[in-house]
């Protein structure tokens, strides 16, 4: 396996590592260099305000979200596109985004976590999700998590398993049997009525 370098700090990745700019780069780097950039870019606001201050009212600053790696990314994509299957291809109401958010800030979910707690809800356990589906995800989240790593337990148990050497297989072919078909002798008949 090819070792790989950090995009940011040039040195060797000891773990799987973030895709940043189609590279990799360590979690600690990509923290950082996505702080900075909001640093940057709270300064440029600054200033254009600054310059604008002058004979206008102050307007409230551009609030900046965390930026999202290209893999979470994804998975947030994948989290609302499954919502929005879900709810019959209907346009996702501000409260679904509202409380999504907040179950990441106040219970530190993931998208995939909520994803996969979905799924769980909808497939495993074919429960009936109607209206805004979102706020019943906190009541099932870890049943959910406990579910897959059930799953990913027994994947793991078994992965050293040769099922391809566990049953002997036989093949056993079956003839139909043949089916007698009454006939009527037509010729003792006719013999008897002359």
């Amino acid at each position: 396996m090819a070792t790989r370098k950090c995009v940011i700090c040039n040195e060797i990745l000891d773990e799987q590592g973030v895709q940043y700019k189609g590279r990799y780069a360590h979690q600690k780097c990509f923290n950082i260099a996505m702080k900075t950039l909001q640093k940057e870019k709270n300064r440029e606001i600054d200033k254009v305000a600054e310059k604008k201050k002058v004979g206008r009212k102050a307007k409230p600053k551009a609030e900046l979200k965390e930026a999202l790696s290209e893999d979470e990314y994804r998975k947030k994509q994948q989290y609302y596109n499954y919502l929005r299957e879900l709810i019959d291809g209907q346009e996702l109401s501000a409260k679904i985004y509202a409380l999504t958010e907040d179950y990441i800030e106040r219970y530190k979910f993931t998208y995939e976590s909520m994803y996969k707690t979905l799924v769980y809800l909808h497939e495993i356990i074919e429960k009936e999700l109607t209206g805004d589906v979102v706020g019943i995800i906190p009541y099932y989240h870890s049943e959910a998590a406990q579910y897959y790593e059930s799953i990913d337990k027994v994947a793991e148990f078994n992965k050293d398993i040769d099922i391809s050497q566990m049953y002997k297989e036989k093949t056993i072919l079956i003839q139909p049997k043949k089916k007698k078909i009454k006939q009527i002798d037509i010729e003792s008949i006719g013999k008897g009525v002359d």
